[in-house]
Formats: structure tokens, sequence, C-alpha cells
């Protein structure tokens, strides 16, 4: 629901205002094609171009990040998803290798690697491997 005042503000550069006594119809119209004119949004818009974001995307998940007995490639370490190296497995058996450190999905021949997890207590754990 829009306030009185929210209403009127809306209604102002809608061009739905009533004609001010006040000012001259002049300056009405000016500042009706003020609020219709085009505000560039700066260069960071320009500069977006959604086919190359996805074109990174699929990149980075086109590579595989783990082996098919579910180690990371880059250093063949036996990471568990919950990002603690010195963790021996906290998940249920995975249903397809039966790793405990596999988290939702199976880490064998994984395309992508957690790079970070929120614990409850609200502690933020990251990849420990940051050039992986």
């Amino acid at each position: 629901w829009r306030t009185k005042t929210g209403m009127q503000n809306a209604s102002r550069c809608c061009g739905e205002q009533k004609r001010d006594p006040q000012r001259p119809p002049k300056q009405q119209i000016e500042r009706q094609l003020k609020c219709l004119a085009f505000q560039n949004p700066g260069p960071l818009l320009a500069d977006f171009n959604p086919e190359t974001r996805e074109q990174q995307k699929k990149v980075c998940m086109t590579v595989k990040k783990y082996d098919k007995h579910g180690h990371l490639i880059s250093n063949k370490t036996d990471l568990c998803d919950c990002l603690e190296k010195n963790c021996l497995g906290c998940f249920y058996p995975c249903p397809k290798c039966n790793s405990t450190k596999c988290g939702a999905e199976c880490r064998c021949n994984r395309k992508w690697v957690y790079e970070q997890i929120q614990v409850e207590a609200g502690q933020i754990i990251r990849f420990p491997f940051r050039n992986n």
C-alpha cells in the first residue's frame, strides 16, 4: 500500500498530477520532461555483457575439480565438503561412492568446489586452497 505522499510522488513523474496554479505551464512541462528523460546508469551497466558472463561460468564448470576417487585434482587432497582440512568425514555415506566426505552431491569427477560454507553458529569457513 502506498501512503498519500507516496502516491503524490509517484504521480508527479507519471504525468498524472493536477495543474499547479502557482507554476506556469511551461515549468510544469519542463518538469515532466525531466522526469521522463533518460538517465545514464553509468559505465558499469554499459560494460555488462551477459553472454561473456555465461561463457565464463561455462568454462569454470567444464574443468573437473575432483578425480574419479573424489580427491582434489590440483593437490590430490581428500577434502571433506565441510571444508575442514582434518575432517575424517561428517556426512552420511554417499549413495554413489559411499564416502562420508561428499555433501549434497558426490565429489567423484565433480566440476565445482564449495567456495565457502556457513555453519549454524554463523561462522564462515572458506575453501582452504585459494588458487585451485
